[in-house]
């Protein structure tokens, strides 16, 4: 079957979770045509291809990039610090793992696919350097937080020991792309030991790194699945391994059939170690988390060449962000969506934080949903997402405010400091936008090609 009739025949179909009774997207308040584009639009969001190319490159290298360089990127030690003020100054020094496999994730990448300028690499490098030094066990297991210098003061800021694995996979993450930059085999040899750890970690029944529900350990998180999905395409593309290549497709798995609940059609974000669903937690969705691990759900699916996967993750991409869209105020409630009401609140998306980096996600998992597909639905939400970012998340530093309520004023989340600055969702998002624009600029209109 040729691509586009694939996709079409898919669309038809309502291919969203085989028997649900929520297969097609749930929109009654919009209006946006069925249907997808023969070839990409000459203009989204008012603006032509290059135009809007030309935005976000200008966004990253003139006003994002720069800001980091003022205290946030540590140019003596090496590594990033995340807590600042809004002229850069630097208001907490302590440097978590997860802030450091990011930002060489960040830095890597934009060396290998957007400016070969080697003040990138020297960046990723310095950055790799210091924390394979100081915060690396030896193991394939990381350090959570250390000082500006490197001394270990995880249990000093009351975090204590890291039971979860997300910050050996951001480290991971960001090794991948700083050996397809540099090339050194040790430091793909320690992402791929990084990420089998964690791995090994993840199955343990004894695992904590979920949490502890009515007494049972070993939770299963859809954070972690996304993780995998994420970071091992990447890896895989340099290396291949036939046990982690297993570990994807299974986590592929996990993301289509066992974290959907076809019984509300939402994502569970938690369940019991056998995948069994949690009482409480299997009527309530993160639509945010969710979004992002459809997209990254995505790009495992085209290393497979699996275009009916492609077709379910985006569709669920869409119903994800109509159900959780605030149609008077716009934006996505992002943290929380109820199927029933609770003794708390009421069924549906909990308006009261909206955090930037999900509607980053919404950003990707349109733009990737459009380019490959030509869904009409996906560039009316990327359009739609992207004139609520900049209306209520820009700022005149380049790094977007992290979290804002309804109303779009500033807002201070549970246990997150408010000098936060976030050094990965908003540069990953321009990013991939601008990779995807390149090859749609390149393509001439023409859809990019799904591997089939």
């Amino acid at each position: 079957m040729r691509r586009r009739d694939f996709f079409g025949a898919a669309a038809s179909a309502g291919v969203i979770g085989a028997g649900s009774a929520f297969a097609q997207p749930f929109s009654p308040q919009t209006k946006f045509k069925a249907g997808a584009f023969t070839a990409i639009p000459d203009k989204i969001g008012g603006l032509l291809l290059e135009d809007l190319r030309d935005d976000y490159r200008r966004r990253l290298f003139d006003e994002y990039l720069p800001f980091w360089e003022n205290g946030g990127y540590d140019s003596v030690n090496g590594g990033f610090m995340c807590e600042l003020y809004d002229d850069g100054r630097v208001q907490n020094d302590n440097k978590d793992i997860w802030y450091q496999g990011r930002a060489i994730w960040v830095y890597s990448t934009i060396y290998n696919y957007l400016d070969k300028n080697p003040k990138w690499l020297a960046m990723a490098k310095k950055t790799r350097d210091f924390m394979v030094k100081n915060m690396h066990n030896g193991d394939g297991t990381w350090k959570k937080t250390v000082s500006r210098e490197g001394k270990d003061v995880s249990n000093a800021v009351g975090q204590g020991s890291m039971k979860d694995t997300y910050g050996a996979m951001f480290a991971a993450g960001g090794l991948v792309q700083y050996y397809r930059a540099a090339g050194n085999e040790e430091d793909l040899a320690l992402a791929i030991q990084s990420v089998k750890k964690s791995v090994e970690r993840y199955e343990d029944p004894n695992y904590e790194g979920g949490g502890i529900i009515n007494g049972k350990k070993g939770i299963r998180k859809q954070g972690h699945s996304f993780m995998l999905v994420w970071i091992l395409p990447q890896l895989l593309e340099l290396e291949h391994d036939s046990m982690l290549d297993a570990v994807a497709r299974e986590h592929l798995d996990c993301v289509l059939t066992k974290y959907w609940n076809n019984d509300y059609g939402i994502s569970n974000e938690t369940m019991y170690h056998d995948y069994t669903p949690i009482p409480g937690y299997d009527t309530a969705t993160a639509p945010g988390h969710t979004i992002e691990t459809q997209w990254m759900a995505m790009t495992e699916a085209i290393r497979e060449k699996n275009g009916t996967s492609f077709s379910i993750l985006k569709n669920r991409i869409r119903r994800n962000v109509e159900m959780s869209w605030d149609y008077i105020f716009e934006g996505i409630g992002d943290t929380n969506f109820n199927v029933f009401d609770t003794e708390d609140r009421r069924a549906g998306a909990y308006w009261e934080v909206r955090t930037m980096w999900a509607h980053t996600e919404v950003l990707l998992g349109t733009m990737m949903s459009l380019e490959y597909t030509g869904d009409v639905w996906a560039k009316e939400w990327y359009e739609r997402t992207r004139a609520y970012c900049h209306r209520v998340y820009t700022t005149d530093h380049g790094v977007w405010r992290q979290a804002v309520d309804r109303y779009g004023e500033n807002k201070k989340r549970s246990s997150i400091t408010i000098y936060r600055k976030g050094n990965f969702h908003q540069p990953r998002y321009y990013i991939y936008n601008l990779m995807s624009l390149d090859r749609m600029i390149k393509n001439k209109g023409k859809l990019t090609a799904f591997p089939l």
